[in-house]
């Protein structure tokens, strides 16, 4: 189940982990991505960046929290 919904902004690292040394962006949750299978594939979200306005698809670990 998922722990971010669409709309909410969010604090996130684009690339490399949580603990990454990566900047931190934000951005607003626009379409959730869960697995219908029984894999162990993580829930992904399509967040899109508050400066860029791109989107890309990240990983629910990868969310630090929201703002």
């Amino acid at each position: 189940m998922a722990r971010y919904n669409v709309g909410q902004s969010i604090r996130y690292k684009p690339v490399g982990g949580p603990n990454s040394n990566t900047p931190e962006s934000k951005g607003v949750v626009r379409d959730v991505i869960e697995n219908s299978g029984e894999g162990e594939e993580e829930t992904r979200y399509q967040i899109e960046n508050q400066n860029t306005g791109k989107r890309s698809s990240i990983k629910e670990s990868n969310i630090l929290g929201t703002i």
